[in-house]
C-alpha cells in the first residue's frame, strides 16, 4: 500500500541512444600538436565513419515510487533498468517524456543529483587506489562539503554499516572486488540523501556480506527515511526485500506490484529443475504443458547440462517434461519441483511457439 505523493514520478519516459560507430582502422594520424592530431582525426572520421540505427533503451516508462520505499527493478541484461536509474539520478535525459525527482524537474539534473546517492557495479573503479578504504570514504565527505569532524564521525558508521571496520586501514589495492563494493556504498551512505539508488549492489559479495547488504537496503536505510530503488539480477534478493517491484522488457516495463502480486500472474505454474548427463538438444519443440526453458551446460568432463522448466500445473506436465529432455538422448540423475519465483517472471510471460498438445 502507498500513501501520500510520489518522491519520484516518471510519466512517458524514453530514450533513444544515436548509434554512431567511428573506425579508424588503417588510417595514420599525426599526433604531434593537437591541432593537427584533431584535424587528422576529423578527416579520419569522415573517410571511415559508419553509422547505425538509433537503439531505443527506454519506450514509454510511467512509474511512482513512494517515500520510505524499498523498490525492485528486475530485468534480462538490455532491458533498460541501468538507463532508467541513470535518469533518475539525475545523470542521463530522457529523450521524451516527464518527471520529478525529490520534488525536482528532471530537467534540473545538477540538483537531483545533489539528493540521489548512486551506486554502481563499476563504482569501484573510481576510488583514490592510493588511500586507504576509511580515506577513500572520509574524502569523499569533504568533497562534498562536510566539516572533517561530521565526515569522520559518518565515515565510521557508514564503515560499520557495510561490515568493513576492521579492514577500514587497508589500502584500495588491498581489497577484494566486494569489499571495493562496499566501500562504494559507504560513501553512499555518506550523505543521507533521502534517495538511494543501487545498481547490482551485490555483485563480488559472498554469501555473508550479500546478506548483511539485503538486510541494510530492506531495513536500515527505510528506517533513516531513505527510498531506495535496487536492481538485481538475483530476483530472490529483491523478492525478499521490496515492497514493490516493476519488471522490465526490451525497454518498457510489463508488470508493477507487490512481489504477491506480480507472482499471482505465475498461478497454476510450477518449476522443474532437472540434471542431465549425456545427450543432445531435443530436436522438438517442447511440448504444450512446458511454458519455457532455460537450460546450461556445466563444465567439466561428465557432460552434465542443467535445466530450469517453467510448466503448467496439469497431471502429465512432469512426465512431457521429462520425455522432451530425454528425446535428445543421455539419462536424467536429478529432479526437483518447486513454486516459481520472480526471477521465472519474465521467462514465463513470453513463451517460445511451442507443438500443439
Amino acid at each position: 500500500m502507498t500513501v501520500g505523493a510520489p518522491l519520484i514520478r516518471l510519466t512517458g519516459i524514453s530514450k533513444t541512444y544515436p548509434a554512431a560507430e567511428l573506425s579508424l582502422r588503417g588510417t595514420k594520424l599525426v599526433t604531434q600538436g593537437p591541432a593537427l592530431w584533431a584535424k587528422q582525426l576529423a578527416r579520419a572520421a569522415r573517410l571511415t565513419a559508419v553509422s547505425g540505427e538509433p537503439v531505443r533503451a527506454l519506450t514509454d516508462v510511467t512509474l511512482a515510487v513512494y517515500p520510505g520505499e524499498v523498490f525492485g527493478l528486475i530485468g534480462p541484461n538490455g532491458s533498460g533498468k541501468t538507463t532508467l536509474v541513470k535518469i533518475v539520478a539525475g545523470l542521463l535525459r530522457p529523450s521524451t517524456g516527464t518527471g520529478e525527482v525529490a520534488g525536482v524537474d528532471l530537467a534540473q539534473a545538477a540538483i537531483i543529483r545533489r539528493r540521489v546517492s548512486y551506486v554502481s557495479t563499476t563504482g569501484w573503479m573510481g576510488l583514490e587506489w592510493a588511500l586507504t578504504a576509511e580515506e577513500n570514504v572520509r574524502f569523499f565527505g569533504l568533497l562534498c562539503g562536510m566539516s572533517p569532524a561530521l565526515a569522520r564521525q559518518r565515515t565510521l558508521a557508514a564503515l560499520g554499516d557495510v561490515g568493513l571496520v576492521a579492514d577500514g586501514r587497508k589500502a584500495v589495492s588491498e581489497l577484494s572486488n566486494g569489499m571495493r563494493q562496499r566501500v562504494i556504498l559507504a560513501r553512499a551512505l555518506l550523505l543521507r540523501t533521502p534517495i538511494v539508488l543501487l545498481d547490482e549492489p551485490t555483485v563480488g559479495l559472498d554469501p555473508v556480506h550479500r546478506r548483511q547488504m539485503l538486510e541494510l537496503v530492506g531495513e536500515t536505510l527505510p528506517k533513516r527515511g531513505q527510498t531506495v530503488i535496487i536492481v538485481d539480477h538475483q530476483a530472490d534478493a529483491i523478492e525478499g526485500i521490496a515492497r514493490r517491484a516493476a519488471i522490465m522488457k526490451d525497454g518498457r516495463l510489463v508488470g508493477v506490484g507487490t512481489p504477491a502480486e506480480l507472482l499471482e500472474s505465475l498461478s497454476g505454474l510450477k518449476v522443474v529443475e532437472l540434471i542431465s548427463r549425456g545427450g543432445a538438444q531435443p530436436e522438438t519443440l517442447p511440448p504444450r504443458p512446458v511454458r519455457a526453458v532455460e537450460q546450461v551446460l556445466r563444465p567439466g568432463p561428465l557432460g552434465l547440462t542443467q535445466w530450469h522448466l517453467t510448466v503448467e500445473e496439469r497431471p502429465d506436465a512432469l512426465e512431457a517434461a521429462l520425455g522432451w529432455v530425454l528425446s535428445g538422448g543421455g539419462e536424467i540423475l536429478q529432479v526437483a519441483e518447486h513454486a516459481p519465483h520472480l526471477a521465472d517472471l519474465l521467462a514465463a510471460q513470453a513463451p517460445d511457439e511451442q507443438e500443439a498438445g
